[in-house]
Formats: C-alpha cells, sequence, structure tokens
C-alpha cells in the first residue's frame, strides 16, 4: 500500500502551551516555546510536506492535488481573540476585493487570506473551555431594541465609553471567588491579558454575552459560519475546510475589522450543542457535522479500512499503530492517498480526517 508520513507545520502564536504539542512529538522544548497549532494539510500559510526517494517535497505536488480539509492540533495556555468565519460567498467577494485593491496576502490588516469559508470542528484531548454563540439569555448593556443592535453599538463605542461600562463590572468580581465553570473567572483572566494601559478590551462584552462551553475529552463542538466564539484553554485536535479567513471582534493585538465582522455574525441566541462521537464499527466512530469539505473520525486499533474513501490523514494520539510495514508512533502523523485499503494494527488511538462519502470528486 501507498503511504505517505507527513512533516507537519508548527504555529508558535503567544497564546499556545509550551508542554503538550511537544510531549506529543517528543520534544524537550527547553526554551519553553510557545506551540500552539500543529498543521496537516496543503493549505498555503504552513503546508505539509513528505520525503519520496530522500527527497521532500510539498504534500499537495505528491497527491496532485490540494485537500479540501485542514487538520489541526491545538493547545491554548490562554484565551484565544473573539472571532467569526465568513460563509462562502464572504469570503470569496472579501479575497477578490482585497486582490482588487492591492492589500498583500500576508499583510497583517488582510482580512481574507483565502477565498474559502471556514466551517470547524474541535474535538477536546483534555479539558477545554470555550466561548461559543450567543446566550439566549445575554446581560443588557443599554436600550437596544436587539441583540443585534446592542452588540453593533459595544463594538463601535468609543473607548471612554467602553472603559466606563465595563469598569464598574469588572472592579466588582472578586478575583478569588471563581472557578472554571463561572463566566466571571473568564472575564478576569481576559481583562487581565487584553486590557491595556488603564483601557478595557471591548472583547470583554462578548465573554458576557456568549455561551460558557466546557468539553471533557472525546466531546467535540462544531463552529459554522457567523458563530461567534473564543477558544479559552485546553488542546484538541481541529478540522476545518482548508481557509485561514479569521474576523476578530477583540481579545487580541491582531487586526479587528469591526465592519467586516458585523456583516458576518449571526445574531441568534443558543443553547449549544456538545457533538459526541457515534459508533460506526467496533473500531471507529465518527462526530457527524454538515460540513461537505470534512470528516473527523477517532480510531481505537485494531481496525480495518476497505478503501472506499477519499485522501486521508491520520495521527496517533496515543499507544503505537502499524500501518502495512509503518510503525506510526505516538504524534506522528500519515496521509493515505484515495482508494487505498489499509490495515491498523497495534494499540493506539488516532485521530482521522476524512472526505463524507460522495463528496470527494478527486
Amino acid at each position: 500500500m501507498t503511504l505517505f508520513r507527513l512533516e507537519p507545520g508548527v504555529q508558535h502564536y503567544a497564546w499556545g502551551d509550551a508542554h503538550f504539542i511537544p510531549d506529543l512529538l517528543g520534544l524537550e522544548n527547553l526554551e519553553r516555546r510557545p506551540y500552539a497549532e500543529l498543521w496537516l494539510g496543503t493549505h498555503r500559510d504552513l503546508p505539509s510536506h513528505v520525503r519520496v526517494d530522500d527527497e521532500r517535497r510539498l504534500l499537495s505536488d505528491v497527491l496532485g492535488v490540494e485537500l479540501p480539509y485542514l487538520l489541526k492540533v491545538l493547545t491554548a495556555q490562554k484565551p484565544l481573540s473573539i472571532q467569526a468565519h465568513p460563509s462562502e460567498q464572504q469570503a470569496r467577494d472579501g479575497f477578490a476585493r482585497e486582490n482588487a485593491d492591492g492589500v498583500p496576502v500576508d499583510a497583517p490588516h488582510r482580512v481574507y487570506r483565502d477565498p474559502h469559508h471556514k466551517p470547524e470542528l474541535l474535538c477536546a484531548l483534555t479539558d477545554f473551555y470555550a466561548l461559543r454563540g450567543f446566550r439566549r439569555d445575554p446581560p443588557s448593556f443599554g436600550s437596544a431594541a436587539s441583540l443585534k443592535e446592542s452588540y453593533e453599538k459595544l463594538m463601535t463605542l468609543p473607548q471612554d465609553e467602553v472603559d466606563a461600562l465595563l469598569e464598574p463590572m469588572v472592579r466588582e468580581l472578586d478575583a478569588n471567588g471563581y472557578g472554571k465553570e463561572d463566566l466571571e473567572y473568564w472575564v478576569l483572566r481576559c481583562h487581565e491579558e487584553f486590557s491595556d494601559e488603564g483601557h478595557f478590551d471591548r472583547g470583554l462584552f462578548s465573554v458576557y454575552l456568549l455561551n460558557l462551553v466546557h468539553l471533557k475529552p472525546g466531546d467535540a463542538i462544531y463552529l459554522d459560519a457567523g458563530t461567534l466564539h473564543a477558544y479559552l484553554e485546553g488542546a484538541g485536535v481541529e478540522i476545518m475546510a482548508s481557509s485561514n479567513n479569521v474576523l476578530r471582534g477583540g481579545l487580541t493585538q491582531k487586526h479587528v475589522d469591526i465592519p467586516e465582522l458585523l456583516k458576518t455574525v449571526v445574531f441568534e441566541g443558543e443553547t449549544p450543542r456538545v457533538v459526541t462521537a457515534v459508533k460506526k464499527s467496533s473500531s471507529e466512530w465518527v462526530y457527524e457535522t454538515p460540513a461537505r469539505e470534512f470528516e473527523l473520525r477517532r480510531i481505537e486499533s485494531p481496525h480495518e479500512n476497505d478503501g472506499d474513501h477519499g485522501p486521508e490523514i491520520l495521527i496517533v494520539t496515543e499507544g503505537e499503530a502499524i500501518i502495512g510495514l509503518h510503525h506510526i508512533r505516538r504524534g506522528e502523523a500519515v496521509c493515505i492517498p484515495p482508494g487505498e485499503a489499509y490495515v491498523i494494527d497495534g494499540s493506539a488511538t488516532l485521530y482521522k480526517a476524512t472526505v463524507p462519502r460522495g463528496s470527494w470528486s478527486g
């Protein structure tokens, strides 16, 4: 059988954890550098490589195609930005508009890095905390007639009015009185991390407005276009359409485009749904979503696959596996081309990125 061992890329964002990904990869990381994301895929911002006949080549060149998904291991020691992802049409239009305006793709103020939407699923590997979607009973910050009007007003207030609203709310909180199950805990964490020079980060409004979600290992959340969210702490396997488009709404030093964000966000209260794995066989579980670009599955070896699949990426998160003649250790990842039957032996937990049946056209 054909199998390619992947050389992933690493994003060292400041919010990353110094331990989880290095431990997964068997690295010491004596400098305690933050390892935020391990990328497995063909996205041009950080594509994976493989070795063929001792030559290092791009995975996309070896496969002859770009993958429709991007698989990551994400680990956050600090909260990420409040953010949402665009719809397909918004991504296409925004990417074309910024190209026409001559904005370099890698410019810090660039909003659309590619012309694709970015639905995503995150499956927790540790206890994982996140904000997802507006609460059904959000607090009132004024006399706005709707959630949309209220949020738009908060995002466009002058900074002195932001400070005037948030200061009494934050100051009354007891720094020792809350745990991670309490929204107030994360208000204080985010205030400490992002408020600066006596001013309050307006992203704190979103901490009050959004649902706090605690995922146990094996639980997942799905994020469609327009869902306002933020990952707060923990490690997980993340899969998404192959895009790097993010519209931010605070809790960040990166570029924030409020008008573009407001065109994206879905203003509906919700009770966040935790996605649990559905058993498909004695050795395989699937996390079902409406996404057509990707599907995440968990495998407990031994396991057999009949070859009826598109391109697949597998990463071992626990134990060791044997696939064909290849010994795959914890933290290692492989790509299996479309149509290749394979058997996984050994004792291991693997996460598999694949394409839903009927969605792969090659």
